[in-house]
């Protein structure tokens, strides 16, 4: 039936068009192969898929009629892992919210050589980040707020020349080290770590190579500042956000003394 209707959309040009259900959780269909051949003979926007509760194995169609889409939203998807990702993909912001993944699909996302924007967020599985991100160029934000991760090497072998990467949002996850190694995001000027139990700052300068930052959220993430050196490099730094943290001896002793702003 939904296949049916959405191949009566042929011709049309539309700014957003969302697919899936929306009242009736009881009744979600299977996300089955082919189902989406008929959008591509529609132009548009924005695609929103809703609510598909599982997806075949091996199910590989999902971008072929949308990867020149601009803007492509998977919302509360049983979708575990990214489909096959057509050549000269177009799609330039992406997000994945309440899916099933439990890997980070760096590898299979990296083929979006357009995207710009990417967030993941709020899946409850998805705990590891043991892929990476490879030459995306264009990619200048990356979400991966409220999951439950847990990885250590952060950040830079993580994004493999993201050379323009600005905003990097991993707050509200489990358990993140910081080694200091941000030499392939250089270029941050957001980062955005709270509510994630942070191993590394504090006792030693793991910002040091972030001179372009402007933006840090280190608010509740169990950082005990140990070290007077634990903002050295932090030299554009305008906001710095911190609560729910501590100090070790519960005295300021020149900690931020670094910071020129």
């Amino acid at each position: 039936m939904m296949q049916t209707s959405l191949q009566g959309l042929a011709g049309l040009q539309v700014s957003r068009l969302i697919v899936g259900e929306f009242r009736d959780s009881k009744n979600l269909q299977d996300f089955e192969r082919g189902l989406l051949t008929g959008l591509c003979q529609v132009q548009m926007e924005e695609f929103v898929l809703i609510c598909f509760r599982e997806f075949e194995d091996d199910t590989d169609t999902l971008f072929n009629c949308i990867g020149n889409v601009s803007t492509v939203r998977l919302v509360d998807l049983g979708l575990e892992e990214i489909s096959q990702v057509p050549a000269r993909s177009k799609v330039k912001q992406l997000e994945c919210k309440k899916c099933g993944f439990e890997d980070v699909p760096a590898l299979k996302l990296s083929l979006f050589k357009e995207l710009r924007v990417l967030r993941i967020t709020k899946n409850k599985r998805l705990k590891n980040f043991s892929q990476n991100f490879e030459d995306l160029t264009n990619l200048e934000v990356i979400d991966l707020s409220e999951n439950r991760l847990t990885f250590s090497g952060c950040c830079s072998p993580q994004f493999q020349n993201c050379p323009n990467l600005k905003h990097l949002n991993l707050s509200f996850n489990s358990n993140i080290r910081l080694t200091g190694d941000f030499t392939n995001v250089k270029n941050l000027l957001y980062l955005d770590l709270q509510h994630t139990t942070l191993f590394g700052p504090g006792s030693y300068p793991v910002f040091l190579s972030l001179q372009k930052l402007i933006y840090l959220d280190i608010s509740h993430t169990k950082t005990e500042v140990k070290s007077q050196c634990t903002f050295c490099g932090l030299n554009s730094l305008q906001v710095l956000k911190m609560a729910g943290n501590s100090f070790e001896g519960n005295k300021l002793a020149g900690n931020f003394k670094n910071l020129s702003h």
